[in-house]
């Protein structure tokens, strides 16, 4: 909390006042006086010169020349004409600051920040760089004069047209061009692009392109983000559109430009095209029935609570031969399409059943179905702990992802005692005809996301949590030989493979710790391909004037005698003999943070505010190997917990520019849950913010839609009857008094995932014991918050807590939040 000095000097503080010493302008545009057919117009009002600043409102944002200079003193009027002109300066704010502008010797003029009117109100400024523009209207008789101030508390904390870049900053991370999609054609002749713009209000433009890869030359442009997607046996793709006859299926041949129209008069769903181009296989959802009694529900299981929950997918055939449509799935299940065979001729399906008597709960089924008689082999039945699975490409086998923990733990890897973590992948082989799978990643510490089989080398290629990184992998199914692809990012955010080239080419999107939205090609030769930067968005352009943190690895030895990872990232302009506030950040769920410079956390706009970001990866998160996973189960915090306060102190003892008196924590959902958790176990933070945190592990159980299932990973097998003392030991709310660190709880109303409830119980709790807590709701948001403007309002509360007790800068909480009201 601040101190009583503190407060003291906030109350004496006075007004400052900063000359703003230059601006660029435009040459002034002459405004002639208009043809007047009648002295008034026909509501009765007298030409006003004035009117042409509302007319011309739009120049504040438009992209205008401003070839001159202006100096402080510098004349503005005179002329033959009435002018009107746009001169615009930069405001760099190192804290929140609260100004007025004072425009001392322009009658006429209008004041936008950022493009947003803000002509005679109060400019609140967030750390970061704002452009002030002005529209100013001056007449040939006027004495006008640039002559303008800033006046404000904390004004002589800015710095007008500073030199150099200014602090990445929020705008800098949400805002711009972007990748959204990359996928090349099967023999790499082609590249599916698509790209999207965030405009200030947060709204998105989208638009994909085709092009050659051999040339970069652009062969197809659309708006919109079309299902442009790949034929199997040829250098083609196909989509869906809207037509007179109804929806139709349209290939597209970028070789000759020509399109076809496979079929006509579709029912809505999505589409998946046969290899050989002879039918399509549509999903279909399927409203559910509702109870007879009116305004009643009787809930068939516990998920029935889920809006949506008693809709089912079913399949549908639809021949081009004979344009019939053939149900090929009917049932209480849904049933997905998982793959199709290379041949064409089968399909796999899936279907799951849930079972509240036996654990885990959910147990998939796998069958085969024979496309011609739609006659089927059931290949796994009622099978626990399966993610994913596809047809190899002989289809004798299945690939499968699954948790160690599937087909009996022959992949398991753990320690005597422990349960393998549910959402730790690894890739299996399912021999079909022998009914036997085999571990294909034995001793391989990452953990599997997407994948494929290519055709053309024979390879298996995945995308795995590798620690903080996300890294592409190839598996030689034959040799169990896995070699990691050194690429130029640390985060492979999606990835597309020429899988029919024997040496296959690979486009990928990534980031690092301090670059973002870049794609990339290369030739897969070796486990050290050279990478080409390629497409139409140009980060070094985007962040040119911005001054983005450094990123750096660190890790600590733990007293149980593990290395425990992680990374930090210094501000801008570094100083290593200053003293700087540090903020630590952890995992959500069982997924470490991944090394990347665009974050709904962004840990480094923190960065550029002043704060050192230190990340720790503690034990019970994917991408470590098995057994440190499996330390998420049955815990709730305790291991996990040990790691942050050990990583926390060594850090701070390690980094001597580090204020241990000024160190903050954040987290969201499991990592929210950490937050308020942690805080009954140490007072080294001075501040916390706990995101739709669980502070009631068995409320949550039993409230969240994804309680009683995620709690068959976080403590599988252990239930409130059976273990109360876990659910109550290691739960923040049953050790609320022991929480003195000024906490801030927020949560979205509609939370679907963690209920408010959640937020709500220990607010309650340390608001009756008296401790500093404050509890925001994002309205109408659920488990992320996902509208722009609300994530935008959302993140400045978070930043606006830890600049009160991390910074001793209460205005900007006091701004947001004023006492008593």
């Amino acid at each position: 909390m601040l101190s009583p000095i503190l407060f003291a000097l906030a109350a004496a503080a006075t007004p400052d006042t900063v000359a703003v010493q230059t601006a660029v302008a435009t040459e002034p545009y002459a405004l002639l006086a208009p043809y007047q057919t009648e002295e008034r117009n026909f509501n009765g009002k007298t030409f006003d010169l004035k009117d042409a600043l509302a007319d011309n409102e739009r120049l504040a944002t438009a992209d205008v020349p401003t070839p001159l200079t202006l100096r402080k003193g510098d004349a503005l009027g005179g002329g033959d004409y009435a002018a009107l002109r746009v001169i615009k300066f930069r405001l760099t704010a190192e804290r929140f600051t609260k100004v007025k502008l004072n425009v001392k010797t322009l009658a006429n003029h209008k004041v936008f920040v950022d493009g947003t009117d803000h002509t005679g109100k109060d400019i609140l400024l967030t750390p970061g760089e704002k452009t002030v523009t002005m529209l100013a209207l001056t007449k040939k008789e006027d004495k006008d004069s640039f002559n303008v101030s800033i006046i404000g508390e904390h004004a002589s904390a800015l710095t007008v047209n500073a030199e150099g870049k200014h602090p990445y900053s929020m705008a800098d991370m949400s805002l711009g061009e972007n990748i959204y999609s990359v996928s090349l054609s099967r023999k790499g002749t082609y590249l599916i692009t698509s790209y999207y713009n965030t405009k200030p209000d947060g709204s998105g433009v989208y638009r994909t392109v085709l092009t050659e890869t051999k040339s970069g030359r652009e062969l197809r442009r659309v708006e919109g983000v079309p299902t442009w997607k790949w034929l199997t046996n040829r250098e083609a793709f196909y989509f869906t559109r809207n037509a007179a006859k109804g929806k139709e299926l349209v290939t597209y041949d970028p070789a000759t430009g020509r399109e076809e129209i496979m079929a006509q008069g579709l029912p809505d769903g999505s589409y998946t095209l046969s290899p050989n181009e002879d039918y399509i296989i549509i999903n279909k959802s399927t409203d559910g029935d509702k109870d007879k009694t009116p305004d009643l529900k009787k809930l068939r299981q516990p998920d029935d609570r889920m809006p949506g929950w008693r809709n089912r997918n079913s399949l549908y055939k639809y021949d081009f031969k004979t344009h019939a449509l053939t149900r090929l799935t009917f049932g209480e299940q849904s049933v997905w399409l998982n793959d199709i065979s290379s041949d064409g001729r089968s399909l796999l399906l899936s279907f799951n059943r849930f079972d509240p008597t036996k654990a885990p709960f959910d147990r998939k089924t796998l069958v085969r179905m024979d496309v011609a008689t739609a006659k089927v082999d059931t290949l796994l039945c009622d099978t626990t702990f399966i993610s994913n699975a596809k047809f190899t490409p002989d289809g004798t086998a299945l690939l499968i992802s699954a948790s160690p923990a599937a087909f009996g733990g022959i992949g398991a890897e753990v320690k005597a005692g422990q349960t393998p973590q549910a959402f730790d992948y690894r890739l299996f082989l399912y021999d079909i005809a022998a009914k036997k799978a085999t571990p294909l990643l034995p001793g391989f510490a990452p953990s599997v996301g997407s994948y494929l089989w290519a055709k053309g080398d024979g390879n298996i290629y995945f995308k795995a949590t590798d620690g903080c990184n996300e890294s592409l992998f190839r598996l030689n199914p034959k040799t169990l030989r896995v070699e990691k692809i050194q690429l130029p990012v640390s985060v492979v955010e999606s990835f597309s493979i020429s899988s029919d080239e024997r040496t296959p080419r690979l486009a990928f999107k990534g980031q690092t710790g301090e670059r973002a939205r870049e794609m990339f090609l290369c030739t897969l030769s070796s486990a050290t391909p050279k990478c080409t930067r390629i497409g139409e968005v140009n980060f070094d352009r985007i962040a040119a004037e911005a001054a983005i943190g450094t990123c750096h690895d660190w890790a600590f030895k733990s007293s149980r005698g593990d290395s425990i990872n992680g990374f930090y990232f210094l501000p801008p302009n570094f100083d290593a003999a200053k003293k700087y506030p540090l903020l630590v950040y952890y995992y959500g769920g069982c997924t470490p943070t991944a090394k990347q410079l665009e974050f709904i956390y962004p840990l480094q706009v923190f960065a550029a505010q002043g704060y050192v970001v230190y990340v720790c990866e503690p034990s019970g998160c994917i991408g470590y190997g098995q057994e440190f996973a499996a330390r998420h189960v049955g815990t709730w915090g305790k291991e996990s917990g040990d790691d942050i306060i050990e990583g926390t102190k060594a850090f701070l003892a390690e980094h001597p520019y580090v204020d241990a008196k000024r160190v903050g924590c954040m987290g969201a959902s499991y990592g929210g849950f950490m937050t308020q958790y942690l805080q009954t176990r140490t007072n080294i933070f001075a501040a916390a913010v706990s995101h739709a945190g669980i502070s009631n592990i068995a409320s949550y159980w039993g409230g969240g839609y994804w309680g009683y299932s995620y709690g068959e990973c976080a403590q599988y097998g252990s239930y409130p009857w059976n273990n109360p003392d876990m659910y109550v030991k290691q739960s923040p709310l049953f050790n609320a008094d022991k929480i003195h660190t000024p906490l801030l709880l927020l949560h979205g109303t509609v939370d679907t995932n963690v209920p408010t409830t959640e937020s709500q119980q220990l607010f309650n709790a340390l608001r009756i014991l008296g401790r500093e807590v404050s509890y925001v709701q994002v309205d109408g948001e659920n488990h992320v918050i996902g509208n722009f403007k609300k994530r935008m309002t959302w993140q400045s509360v978070i930043f606006a807590w830890f600049a009160k007790y991390l910074k001793g800068e209460p205005e900007w909480w006091n701004e947001l939040y004023p006492e008593n009201k």
